[in-house]
């Protein structure tokens, strides 16, 4: 088990309250009360830590050892040995103490932090395609549809495309780790022939969402034949034997003459699932 690089905060602070209570107790049976000098040094130490950046901290923490131990050594101080040692290391001790406590609760937040990180990513990001889901397709969608009613013109408007694996989830009971590679390739495959201002997203089981700015009916169809026949060749190997992959395809295309019937995300996506449908009727007729 490899163990941790930094002390565990929890563990810094129990030492901590145990070091200052068993510091007190001793003070309080040493032959001379210094029980209000220590204290004193303890705050002082713990908040220099706090307050002091690291390097002046440290020069802090050197040179006030060197003076007060030039005092309690050379100086006319009628201390016992016990208590001018308590005294030298009280400070330099508890500065390191509340910086080690500063250290353990920066890598505390710095890890809770990358943390979050990670699990905001993954609502918004398939872990497997590195694609936004649907949840950021339909912002994406709704910031659009407002664009084109803010322009009011027929020339302003938004093309989905909607690409579904065929029996994917067959093919993933069949070999879930071959599933996977095929959506990271077909994923790779969009992003690499599809235009740089179009929008991908993976929705789920297979299915794939490509927003467009308006297009051309003969931009629209030459991407079309490219995606085709960049998909037709990715392979589904399962035991050595290659299968070849179906793909069924849907296309709307959203204005301002038909924008309040895909006033919404859901009604748009209803309306691509439908043809999807369409389509494997046509496929198996």
């Amino acid at each position: 088990m490899k163990k941790s690089p930094f002390l565990r905060i929890e563990f810094t602070v129990v030492l901590l309250v145990i070091s200052i209570i068993g510091l007190l107790d001793i003070t309080q049976k040493l032959t001379v009360d210094i029980s209000l000098a220590v204290s004193l040094l303890i705050i002082l130490g713990f908040v220099s830590s706090f307050v002091l950046p690291n390097l002046i901290l440290t020069w802090l923490a050197i040179f006030g050892s060197f003076v007060a131990g030039f005092i309690m050594i050379f100086g006319v101080v009628y201390l016992p040995v016990s208590e001018r040692l308590i005294l030298i290391l009280t400070f330099p001790f508890y500065c390191w103490m509340g910086t080690v406590i500063k250290y353990s609760v920066g890598i505390r937040g710095s890890a809770l932090s990358n943390r979050n990180n990670i699990i905001t990513y993954t609502q918004h990001v398939n872990s497997i395609t590195k694609l936004k889901n649907s949840n950021n397709a339909s912002r994406y969608y709704k910031k659009y549809l407002e664009f084109i009613e803010k322009s009011k013109g027929d020339s302003i408007g938004i093309d989905a495309t909607c690409i579904q694996w065929a029996h994917s989830e067959q093919l993933r009971q069949v070999n879930t780790s071959e599933y996977r590679r095929v959506l990271r390739v077909i994923a790779d495959k969009l992003k690499e022939f599809r235009l740089p201002d179009e929008s991908l997203y993976y929705l789920e089981s297979g299915t794939f969402l490509i927003f467009s700015p308006r297009q051309s009916v003969g931009l629209r169809r030459e991407l079309q034949v490219t995606t085709e026949q960049v998909l037709q060749k990715i392979k589904f190997n399962n035991q050595n034997t290659l299968h070849d992959l179906q793909f069924k395809y849907s296309n709307v295309s959203v204005n301002s003459s038909n924008l309040t019937n895909f006033d919404t995300f859901e009604e748009l996506e209803k309306k691509l699932r439908r043809k999807l449908e369409t389509d494997i009727i046509v496929e198996y007729q």
